[in-house]
């Protein structure tokens, strides 16, 4: 089991998990991994605003390839945004604080709503470092 896991896994989902959790490129505002973006803790909303917008997200931004890879972090605010056909969804995780949230909503929000609210949220939930 990795420090990192709460529950036993398989050896090679565990590497599926670990591999998606490094950082293959940096961003002007993230850290891009397989599929997720990750900003380093403390993070503000402001940056996360950023990484989010539309401008982010459309246009060609430049990057900087990790060779090799980051290792897995953990000190990270980690994200995705997604929608399809009309409805949205939102998900961070914190692993060293072990806490996270997903929105899911029947409507497609703006990016940057969905993250204001989690930021909300998160702010404002207590945390544990066991």
């Amino acid at each position: 089991m990795s420090s990192s896991s709460l529950v036993s896994l398989d050896n090679q989902v565990q590497q599926a998990l670990d591999n998606n959790r490094k950082g293959y490129y940096q961003t002007k505002h993230f850290t891009q991994g397989l599929a997720w973006e990750m900003y380093p803790l403390p993070t503000t909303l402001q940056m996360l605003v950023a990484g989010n917008s539309t401008e982010t997200i459309l246009n060609p931004q430049p990057i900087q390839v990790n060779e090799p890879p980051m290792p897995g972090l953990n000190n990270v605010w980690v994200n995705k945004t997604g929608s399809t056909n009309g409805f949205g969804a939102y998900i961070a995780y914190m692993p060293a604080k072990k806490t996270g949230i997903v929105i899911l909503a029947n409507k497609n929000y703006p990016n940057i709503e969905r993250v204001k609210a989690a930021y909300t949220i998160l702010a404002k939930t207590p945390t544990t470092n066991q």
